[in-house]
């Protein structure tokens, strides 16, 4: 007889409801006509991928519409099927109606019904719903094994390592997680198991006394990676000293699973004596430093990632970043290759923040402690009335070069552009003055005072003392007759200081000479707070590191807004106090009318002329600080005028409001991330370069200019170095 082959449709791992096959699975198989009932079997299993030794197949069929299932279970009614096809050769016609079961220590438990959602729920058909009037005589089905499972009430999925009640029934998430499960259960409860038999479907353990009656079975549930608690004796009758000896399950995974919560705040410093002790008090086992170290990078892997894998999920975090806070921008460069070069974030809530503020941009980057180093640049400035730190951007790069710089500057003009009055303040970083050169060149590029000073101080270290308070009055001298006053001071001490300022430019630096009003913004100070702020986020991987800082920029607005909403002011709480200050120190001036607009005030021998059309003073302070100084404020006093209209209009409290009106959204958790097809196919490879064997420097290498010079010593007698007065041959004969 010629063999003849057609496909079939195949319903499978679905459950029957009033002769109807519902929350099935679609498939298909070639059946031929020389099939008998074993191959039918053979055929379906190997289809639909399950394990004949696990599991056993009920194959049904509905003849006519309306009519009830009928069951296929010997070689009579798979010739009776095969016929049936052979006359309708129909796809759709005739389908196979599959229901899968599970066999279970020589018994079958219906596992079709049993469905793992994502939801972390196991929905479980009741039997009696099954219509056992249908039910063949020649099934071996174990009918009330079933009806008399007992399930356990909470049937959720358990998905917790650190699970302190195992009882039977319960299921688990997958292997790793029971095999966890039970390992800390033993850690807990000071004993010892071994495997009995560990495969992909089954986990068996005996304790390691094999005349003790303590036992665990586990297994699988159909076509899932979920395991089951199948029995489970929790009644040691071993000997104590047996289970004490040692600890074979206190590996470094399972220690690093006990602690790992010890490292969810990077400010928190736990180490791996910590770890030894604290294992060593509460579970009475005797760890070694090398496991205990293990144990630690173990823990922070779970909780800060792994710093490879962290790179490729920056595509899928900005997304989310970009969705939960409209208006965000994130850049993502990449070389050729796909390794990652930078990564820019700027929340919306700065972008709109940055239009309230005064056009005052300072820069600054720090070193990062992780496995791939690099560094983060961040851009900030400070709200107009109060003078809190608003974080305008941050990127990740690979080290402070011209080309990095270059690159953060680019975005942020993109981001922010270029307003009016605008100026940049940082350290002496020459690639930073590059790029400002590159990307900036209308906006000027100002010093830091304090990091000049450091410099003047090692340049000029004999008279540095007698220098320091000279230099910082020179710097914040409002006129340019108060600063050539302290620069003849200065000179007048050592004269080789005044080239070395005027070389580097006076319009950078100090306040008299810059070409913007630098007002009360000196130094970088509010740049370096930030890296004082995530100094210890600085070790977590790239996304953390990110995630951190938008956490932070978060924190800060909320508290912000808070407090600018509590101000009862018409000015910021700085600037209130700094008007207070000013009347109280005009009390003793007199005033002498000029013309309507242009006025004399005396301080005591001194002279000083306001003009309130153009707000100015002769001091410097009304103009430079855009603030009514002492001068100013007895003008108003003898001309009964108030100061408020006279005051810059960022001190206001409505752009105080205005500065954190929009909030810094959370993201959802990972899990309930929904990333379209492009974004997860962009792939982020980590930085080129090997990483350095041991562990990562946590302090940044300084460079000759900040470094201490060490004291040089010079002969008391003749006053030449290289010898002291007992080598020296030079005395006079």
């Amino acid at each position: 007889m010629q063999m003849e082959i057609f496909p079939d449709y195949l319903l499978h791992s679905g459950e029957w409801e009033e002769n109807k096959f519902v929350n099935f699975i679609s498939n298909c198989v070639i059946i031929e006509s020389t099939f008998n009932y074993n191959n039918l079997v053979a055929a379906i299993s190997e289809q639909i991928r399950i394990d004949s030794d696990l599991n056993t197949i009920k194959i049904n069929f509905v003849p006519n519409i309306g009519l009830p299932p009928i069951t296929i279970y010997n070689d009579t009614r798979v010739k009776v099927y095969i016929e049936l096809k052979k006359k309708n050769l129909n796809f759709i016609e005739y389908p196979l109606f599959v229901t899968v079961k599970e066999i279970y220590e020589n018994h079958l438990v219906v596992t079709s019904s049993v469905v793992a959602s994502s939801s972390s729920c196991l929905v479980a058909t009741n039997s009696n719903s099954r219509d056992v009037s249908t039910t063949d005589s020649t099934e071996i089905i174990d009918i009330e094994l079933i009806e008399n499972t007992n399930f356990s009430e909470n049937t959720g999925i358990i998905d917790n390592m650190l699970n302190e009640f195992v009882e039977e029934d319960q299921v688990y998430k997958d292997k790793e997680t029971l095999m966890n499960v039970m390992k800390n259960l033993a850690v807990r409860e000071r004993f010892q198991f071994k495997v009995k038999r560990s495969s992909a479907t089954r986990y068996h353990l005996t304790c390691l006394d094999d005349n003790c009656a303590w036992s665990f079975k586990s297994s699988t549930v159909f076509k899932a990676n979920i395991f089951k608690v199948r029995s489970y004796n929790n009644n040691h009758t071993c000997g104590y000293g047996e289970r004490y000896l040692t600890q074979r399950q206190a590996t470094s995974g399972i220690i690093a699973s006990i602690v790992n919560d010890k490292y969810v705040n990077p400010k928190k410093v736990y180490t791996a004596n910590d770890i030894i002790e604290d294992i060593q008090k509460q579970h009475g086992i005797e760890v070694s430093y090398m496991k205990a170290w293990r144990a630690k990078e173990i823990a922070m892997a779970m909780i800060r990632g792994s710093p490879s894998d962290s790179y490729k999920e920056l595509p899928k975090y900005f997304y989310i970043l970009e969705q939960t806070n409209p208006g965000s921008i994130t850049k993502l460069h990449k070389s050729e290759d796909g390794c990652f070069l930078y990564a820019y974030v700027s929340l919306y809530t700065s972008i709109k923040g940055w239009e309230h503020c005064r056009p005052i941009m300072v820069v600054d980057g720090s070193f990062l402690k992780a496995a791939y180093k690099g560094t983060i640049l961040t851009a900030c400035t400070q709200d107009g009335a109060v003078g809190k730190i608003l974080p305008l951007t941050y990127a990740i790069v690979d080290s402070e070069n011209n080309k990095s710089w270059e690159w953060f500057f680019i975005q942020i003009k993109g981001t922010f552009g270029v307003r009016e009055g605008m100026y940049i303040v940082s350290d002496r970083n020459e690639s930073i003055f590059n790029a400002t050169k590159a990307v900036y060149p209308e906006v000027p590029h100002c010093i830091c005072m304090f990091h000049l000073w450091q410099n003047v101080k090692r340049t000029f270290k004999k008279h540095h003392k007698q220098l320091k308070d000279i230099f910082f009055a020179l710097a914040r001298a409002y006129t340019i007759e108060k600063f050539k006053y302290h620069m003849t001071e200065l000179c007048n001490i050592d004269p080789r200081v005044q080239p070395y300022l005027f070389e580097i430019g006076y319009e950078r630096w100090s306040r008299a000479y810059s070409k913007v009003k630098r007002s009360m913004v000196m130094t970088s100070n509010i740049a370096e707070s930030i890296n004082a702020a995530n100094k210890d986020a600085r070790e977590l991987s790239v996304m953390r590191l990110l995630e951190y800082m938008t956490n932070l920029l978060q924190q800060w607005n909320n508290k912000n807004r808070k407090s600018a909403m509590e101000t009862s002011t018409e000015h910021g709480k700085k600037y209130d106090k700094l008007l207070q200050e000013n009347l109280i120190a005009s009390e003793q001036m007199t005033v002498r009318l000029a013309t309507d607009q242009l006025y004399t005030v005396l301080e005591g021998v001194r002279r000083n002329i306001v003009c309130l059309e153009e707000g100015t003073c002769s001091c410097g302070k009304f103009q430079m600080d855009e603030l009514p100084c002492p001068h100013a404020w007895a003008v108003w006093k003898n001309q009964q005028l108030k100061p408020g209209q006279y005051c810059s209009f960022y001190y206001k409290k409505d752009k105080l409001l205005s500065t954190y009106e929009f909030p810094v959204n959370p993201m959802p958790d990972e899990s309930l991330w929904v990333i379209p097809t492009e974004v997860m196919e962009d792939v982020v490879l980590p930085p080129k370069g090997r990483r350095n064997a041991g562990r990562p420097r946590k302090e940044r290498l300084k460079p000759a200019s900040e470094k201490e010079s060490k004291r040089a010593f010079s002969c008391s007698v003749c006053g030449q170095g290289g010898h002291n007065r007992k080598t020296c041959r030079n005395r006079p004969k």
